[in-house]
């Protein structure tokens, strides 16, 4: 008598093989997928602080000399016809002295004649992204104490377009009535 055979036939290996890589393909298309969602998410996350950064730069800028550099303490701005994008304000602050915020390519920067170098740049946006920047004088506020702000950078990643924004308006508060 012959001992029964105990091994697998080439058919059962084979079709074990073809579960197993569509076991493994479904694994790792579902590794790739997260992969990709999260870097997206951490990347849009990444820039819509950058952004909510730069907007409280804007306006609550920092001390310099006697006065504050952000909107929120302007006495009065204006709004380049200029520059029709409305990437650039002028203000005046409280210390009767002239500033302004413009953008300058992919950076965003502050001027004011009190600083050393006259200029500093508040944020440059990534190399491979696009930033926005618009002041407006809103419609529904004629009494010129409020200014609108846009901020937006976006970006390409995974064949898709990643991007963080804010609008909002800023009352000036040391405007004469």
């Amino acid at each position: 008598m012959r001992p029964k055979d105990s091994g697998f036939t080439l058919t059962e290996i084979l079709v074990a093989s073809v579960v197993a890589v569509l076991l493994l393909g479904s694994v790792y298309g579902t590794f790739i997928t997260s992969r990709t969602i999260f870097t997206t998410t951490l990347e849009a996350a990444n820039l819509q602080r950058d952004v909510n950064v730069l907007l409280q730069k804007i306006i609550r800028g920092r001390q310099e000399g006697s006065d504050m550099s952000g909107l929120r303490r302007a006495v009065s701005f204006t709004i380049p016809v200029v520059n029709p994008t409305g990437s650039e304000i002028d203000f005046t602050g409280t210390d009767n002295q002239s500033r302004r915020y413009f953008l300058n390519g992919k950076s965003v920067v502050y001027a004011s004649p009190i600083l050393f170098p006259s200029q500093r740049t508040l944020y440059t946006a990534p190399t491979d992204a696009s930033i926005t920047l618009r002041f407006w004088k809103p419609v529904e506020y004629v009494d010129n104490e409020t200014v609108g702000i846009y901020i937006s950078v976006s970006r390409q990643i995974g064949g898709g377009t990643v991007s963080g924004s804010l609008s909002t308006y800023v009352n000036l508060r040391n405007t004469p009535k």
